[in-house]
C-alpha cells in the first residue's frame, strides 16, 4: 500500500525503531506544561548516521496560557507585545565567561515573532486546533541534530510545544557540512537592541569567499534578515524600505524589498500595530528564511558571495546567515508533492479557505533533470480520484503553484469536513524513485451551505471608502456582483440582492490600504459587512457577519444548496501566453490573437485580491509592470468589457 504523507498528522514513531523509507521518527522536547518562560534542557535526538533522512522538518506550536496569567489588559494569555524569539543548538566550548560559566556556540535554527497578544485567540474554534502550528525545515542542521542535543527557547510569551519530525529516505542530496557565515548574536551597540547596524552594515557582512573540498559538489547559501529598532525619522529598520542584494562573484543573483505586507498574514485580529510592514517579518510568523543556490557560481573549487543593503544611519538587522554544501543530486526525476493550499484547514492557509473553488497545490522539482511533466491524481479520500497532466519547466529545487482546474465533489461529502489528498505519478515520464514524497493528504473543512436563493448583502462603509472594493464571483471566476469604489461615500450604508441559481460562489472584500473596514490604530472609522436574507415573517436574519479588522481581504465561499462542478476544461476561457515566467519586474502579455473593442486585463492574486486592472491594447504584446508585488502566483483576466475572454497565470519571483 503505498503511503500518503498527511501534512500536521503523522503516526508516531520512537526513536530507535527502524522503519520503511516515509515513516517518521519523532523527538518530543520542549512541552505546553512547562510554561510561560525561556527554558533550556537536553533531548535525545536519532544517532549519528544511524539511519537515512530525506528531511526534518522543526513544529513550533504555540498557544495562550488561559489559566496563568492575572489581568488580559496588562498580563493577557499570550504575551502583549510582538517580541522576536528564537530557538537555538547551544554546542559546547572550553570557553568560561568572567563568572565561570561555560559559553557556548549557539546556532539559531529558528527565529519567531509572537503576535501581540491582547484580543488575540490562537484556539479558533472554527479551525479545531489545539493552538497554532508552525512546520520550518531544518534539513540543513542535520550535522548538529543528533545523540545528546542542548536546545534553547526563549518564547516567554506564549506556550510551547516543540518537536523534530525525521522522515526517513533518501535525500535529495548529501549534506556535506554547513558552516556560520554571518551571525548577529552578540553583536550590538545599545543593549537589547542586538543586530548589524545598518549605518555599518556593509562593513561587517563583507564579500566572503569560502574554498569547497573535492566532495563539496553542490553549495547553498541559508539566510535569515530581520529589521529591528525604530529610532529616526524613517522609523529604520523595523517600518523601512530597503533592497537586499545577494551577490556571487561580484554580480547580483537576487533582489527583493525586505518589506513585508502583514495585511496578508493568516494570524488576525490582533492587537497591536500587526498590520505594519515590516522587514522580514510580521508579527505570528516566523522569521523569513531565504535560500539561494550558489553551485552554478563556484569558480576553481571555490565560492565568493556577498550580501548587501542600503545604509542608514538608524537601525539594526539581525542576520543568520548559513553556507551549507552537499553532494551531487542523487535522482534525474524526481518531483514532490511540497503543500496543499486549498482545500486545508491549516490555520496558516487561513485566508484561502475552507475554500469551494479549484483546489491549489505546490509541487516542486527534486531531480537533476528539468520536470516538464507529471501526472497529478488528487481528490477527497473515499470519493472518485481525478487525473490531470501538468506540464512546465522546472529547474532544481524550483516550485510551480498548480490550481486544478476540476473540483472534487463537495456534494458527496458527508459531515462538515473530509481529507483532500494529491499525488504525483511519473514525472518527465518515468517511474518516480523516491514515491515517498509523492502524495500529500490534508484535513478539509466544508464551506457554509445556504438554503436561501436570494441573499442580501448589507456594507457599511468606513471614512475611507475608496480603499475598500467587494466582489461576488461563480465557479468559472465571473464577477456577478460588485462595486465600484469611486462610487461609495463615507459612512454610509449600502446594500445589494443576491439572486443566485443554485451553485458555488466567493464574496471577498479588499482593501488596498491594508488595514480592513475597521482598525483600532488609524482615524478611518469603522465599517462592516453582513450575509443576510428574510425569513418567511419578512425579518432580516444574519447568515454571516465579515471580521472587519482584516487587513487586506477576506473571503467567504459558500454553496446555495448544492456545490457547483466544472470540467477539466472550461470553455469560457482561452490562454493567454504570459512571459517570462517567472518574472522579476515586469510581464508581457500576449494578445497578438486577441481582438476586441475595450479589453482591460485584471491581475488577482491567489486569494482573489485584485492587484492591477487596466486597459491593454488588442492584437499586440503589452507590457506590465510587477515590481511591487509579493512573490507568489497571479492570475490574469482579460476582458473586453465585462466578458472574459481569457486568461492565464505566472509566479512573481
Amino acid at each position: 500500500m503505498k503511503k500518503i504523507f498527511t501534512f500536521l498528522f503523522f503516526t508516531l514513531v520512537s526513536i530507535g525503531v527502524f522503519a520503511n523509507a516515509g515513516d517518521t521518527v519523532w523527538v518530543k522536547t520542549f512541552k505546553f506544561e512547562d510554561g510561560r518562560q525561556s527554558r533550556q534542557a537536553k533531548f535525545q535526538f536519532p544517532a549519528k548516521d544511524s539511519l537515512s533522512y530525506e528531511k526534518v522538518l522543526m513544529y513550533y506550536t504555540i498557544k495562550c496560557d488561559p489559566v496563568n496569567h492575572h489581568n488580559q489588559n496588562t498580563d493577557p494569555p499570550c504575551g502583549e507585545w510582538d517580541y522576536d524569539v528564537f530557538t537555538d543548538v547551544l554546542l559546547p566550548t572550553e570557553q568560561l565567561d568572567n563568572e565561570n560559566n561555560p559559553i557556548f556556540d549557539v546556532w539559531r535554527i529558528g527565529v519567531y515573532i509572537t503576535p501581540y497578544g491582547k484580543q488575540l485567540d490562537i484556539d479558533m474554534p472554527f479551525l479545531n486546533t489545539d493552538g497554532w502550528t508552525y512546520v520550518s525545515d531544518v534539513t540543513d542542521f542535520l550535522p548538529i541534530l543528533h545523540d545528546s542535543v542542548l536546545l534553547r527557547d526563549n518564547n516567554g510569551q506564549e506556550l510551547l510545544d516543540l518537536r523534530f519530525a525525521f522522515i526517513e529516505g533518501n535525500p535529495v542530496r548529501n549534506i556535506v557540512d554547513i558552516k556560520k557565515v554571518w551571525s548577529s548574536i552578540g553583536y550590538g551597540e545599545s543593549g537589547y537592541w542586538d543586530g548589524f547596524p545598518l549605518k555599518s552594515f556593509d562593513n561587517i557582512v563583507k564579500d566572503t569567499t569560502f574554498a569547497l573540498n573535492a566532495n563539496e559538489k553542490q553549495v547553498k547559501l541559508r539566510t535569515v534578515v530581520t529589521g529591528h529598532m525604530m529610532d529616526g525619522n524613517n522609523s529604520a529598520a523595523e517600518f523601512s524600505s530597503n533592497i537586499h542584494k545577494v551577490k556571487a562573484n561580484g554580480n547580483v543573483i537576487k533582489q527583493w524589498q525586505i518589506l513585508q505586507n502583514c495585511g496578508e498574514m493568516a494570524m488576525y485580529p490582533q492587537g497591536g500595530t500587526w498590520l505594519y510592514p515590516r522587514a522580514g517579518w510580521c508579527p505570528g510568523m516566523q522569521g523569513t528564511v531565504n535560500e539561494f543556490e550558489l553551485t552554478d557560481f563556484v569558480q576553481n573549487n571555490s565560492i565568493n558571495f556577498d550580501y548587501d543593503v542600503k545604509a542608514d544611519p538608524n537601525g539594526v538587522y539581525r542576520m543568520y546567515a548559513f553556507l551549507v554544501t552537499y553532494g551531487e543530486i542523487l535522482q534525474n526525476n524526481d518531483a514532490a508533492a511540497e503543500m496543499i493550499i486549498a482545500p486545508n484547514s491549516d490555520p496558516n492557509q487561513r485566508r484561502y479557505n475552507p475554500s469551494a473553488f479549484s483546489p491549489i497545490v505546490v509541487i516542486k522539482n527534486l531531480g537533476k533533470n528539468n520536470l516538464k511533466s507529471v501526472e497529478i491524481k488528487y481528490g477527497f479520500e473515499g470519493t472518485d480520484e481525478i487525473s490531470q497532466t501538468w506540464n512546465g519547466d522546472l529547474g532544481f529545487l524550483q516550485k510551480d503553484t498548480v490550481v486544478l482546474t476540476k473540483i472534487p465533489d463537495w456534494n458527496k461529502i458527508e459531515g462538515n469536513s473530509a481529507k483532500f489528498f494529491f499525488e504525483l505519478i511519473n514525472p518527465n515520464g518515468t517511474a518516480d524513485p523516491t514515491q515517498y514524497n509523492n502524495a500529500l493528504s490534508v484535513k478539509c473543512e466544508k464551506p457554509l451551505v445556504f438554503t436561501q436563493n436570494e441573499l442580501y448583502f448589507a456594507f457599511k462603509t468606513n471614512k475611507k471608502p475608496k480603499e475598500t472594493s467587494w466582489q461576488l464571483t461563480d465557479i468559472y471566476g465571473n464577477t456577478l456582483y460588485s462595486v465600484d469604489a469611486d462610487t461609495l461615500k463615507s459612512t454610509k450604508s449600502y446594500s445589494c440582492d443576491f439572486k443566485l441559481a443554485n451553485g458555488t460562489y466567493c464574496l471577498t472584500i479588499a482593501d488596498k490600504d491594508g488595514d480592513g473596514l475597521a482598525w483600532w490604530a488609524n482615524t478611518d472609522g469603522s465599517g462592516s459587512a453582513k450575509l443576510q436574507y428574510f425569513n418567511e415573517e419578512g425579518s432580516l436574519k444574519t447568515l454571516y457577519t465579515f471580521e472587519p479588522d482584516f487587513g487586506s481581504f477576506i473571503n467567504l465561499w459558500f454553496a446555495v444548496n448544492e456545490f457547483s462542478q466544472r470540467g477539466v476544461q472550461n470553455p469560457q476561457k482561452g490562454e493567454v501566453p504570459i512571459f517570462p515566467n517567472p518574472a522579476n519586474d515586469e510581464i508581457y502579455l500576449d494578445l497578438t490573437k486577441i481582438d476586441g473593442q475595450n479589453l482591460s486585463v485584471i491581475i488577482t492574486d491567489i486569494a482573489g485580491k485584485v492587484i492591477i486592472a487596466q486597459s491593454v491594447n488588442k492584437l499586440q504584446i503589452n507590457r506590465i509592470g510587477v515590481q511591487g508585488f509579493n512573490s507568489g502566483l497571479f492570475f490574469a483576466a482579460i476582458k473586453d468589457g465585462k466578458k472574459r475572454v481569457a486568461s492565464g497565470k505566472f509566479i512573481k519571483k
